[in-house]
């Protein structure tokens, strides 16, 4: 069974369930092409891949062994995948929860970031009616990560980005830093698919 297909059968233990190494945006109703072709890229490079599209969503999830989830948009960049417009390294997922994205963000702050505190922005996109607003769930993540003392969140001169990507009941999350952003697009959605 896929981790997006269980439901609410999911053990709470760290690590129970894999977790994506890179979230893709395609075309909604293009998902399965774009998985193919993904695949087809990954399969000499990354160690037993998997690649679920997530139908009528515009996403396709990669699953895998590699060293570095950033080399994923390296590859797929070099391989010339045609039908993907962002690729996103994830670093963590857990459930499209508030309680579970709090816990999750502030074990990947810790885990990443080099010089406590850090000056961060927070992303947020939802695709599904398990959080209720981005701009609720990124200050009530930015409020509790800065009384802690872990982060600054600004909006204008930060240095990192904690991106959070809600799909159904699944939440994938990543910190990275400001400068890697632009390099995560394949693709324009005005470009030919």
């Amino acid at each position: 069974m896929m981790m997006h297909e269980r439901g609410d059968r999911v053990s709470e233990v760290k690590g129970s369930e894999p977790s994506p190494i890179a979230l893709v945006t395609t075309q909604i109703g293009k998902e399965v092409v774009a998985a193919k072709e993904i695949e087809n890229a990954l399969f000499p490079y990354v160690e037993s891949v998997n690649v679920v599209p997530l139908s009528r969503r515009g996403i396709v999830l990669v699953f895998g062994n590699i060293d570095s989830r950033a080399n994923v948009v390296r590859l797929l960049k070099a391989r010339g995948v045609s039908r993907a417009f962002w690729v996103i390294p994830v670093d963590a997922c857990c459930r499209a929860r508030y309680e579970c994205i709090k816990r999750c963000a502030l074990e990947l702050v810790v885990a990443k970031g080099r010089h406590l505190p850090i000056k961060i922005v927070c992303k947020c996109r939802k695709r599904g009616l398990e959080i209720d607003s981005c701009s609720r769930l990124c200050r009530y993540v930015g409020e509790f990560l800065e009384a802690l003392h872990l982060v600054e969140v600004c909006f204008k001169c930060f240095d990192y980005v904690l991106r959070i990507e809600v799909v159904d009941s699944w939440a994938y999350l990543s910190l990275y830093s400001r400068d890697e952003e632009a390099g995560f697009r394949l693709r324009t959605f005005s470009s030919e698919l």
